[in-house]
């Protein structure tokens, strides 16, 4: 009877970790140049209307590309384009990636109190201002699951897991993500730009 308990607990723990598995291994996508890899198809369709463009005034304006299903550190090499991160959204934010030799250079020209305006499929638009800006640099620098040093909060060690939850992880934002180059190094760190939901109050009330 008990090895049967046992059996069963095992069986359970290991489709648990299986589960959970291809999420955590990718908790910061590595957005620095790289060479160009296979795409696979895109994912499907999600129920609500999809992220169609990505601007703000002045700075920049991308189309808006999806991830293949169940690749999460997927982000696309084409020109003048962003990725939406899926994993993101499993945690009420939303993330924008792009590669800092393409889409992502401009995120650089981005500043705190800018609006950052998504546009969907259905023509709906939601607008997010720019809260925060936060660098970081990477202890591993290719790795989606490297430890960083908080550059903008006295050099603070970070795990992957704890910067995914301070991001991606807080609920109704919108997170911008690209890597910082330093030298020959073009995944030395991470910027990522954090924006709220704007609420326009009209004249009249």
């Amino acid at each position: 009877m008990k090895y049967n308990l046992f059996v069963k607990f095992c069986l359970v723990a290991a489709l648990v970790v299986a589960t959970i598995s291809p999420a955590l291994s990718t908790l910061v996508p590595v957005t620095g140049a790289a060479p160009l890899a296979p795409q696979s198809a895109p994912a499907l369709a999600a129920a609500r209307p999809l992220v169609s463009t990505i601007s703000a005034s002045g700075v920049f304006s991308f189309p808006v590309l999806q991830q293949p299903a169940g690749q999460p550190g997927f982000v696309s090499r084409e020109t003048g384009k962003v990725t939406q991160f899926g994993l993101a959204s499993k945690y009420g934010s939303q993330g924008f990636l792009a590669h800092n030799d393409l889409a992502g250079a401009t995120f650089f020209n981005v500043e705190v109190g800018d609006v950052i305006t998504l546009t969907y499929t259905d023509g709906s638009t939601d607008n997010f201002e720019v809260t925060q800006i936060r660098r970081l640099q990477a202890v591993t620098p290719n790795s989606a699951t490297s430890r960083f040093i908080d550059l903008d909060n006295n050099n603070a060690s970070l795990r992957a897991v704890d910067l995914f939850y301070q991001t991606y992880g807080v609920k109704d934002t919108l997170v911008m993500q690209t890597c910082i180059a330093r030298g020959d190094e073009l995944s030395w760190g991470r910027l990522f730009i954090i924006a709220t939901p704007v609420t326009i109050i009209s004249a009249a009330q």
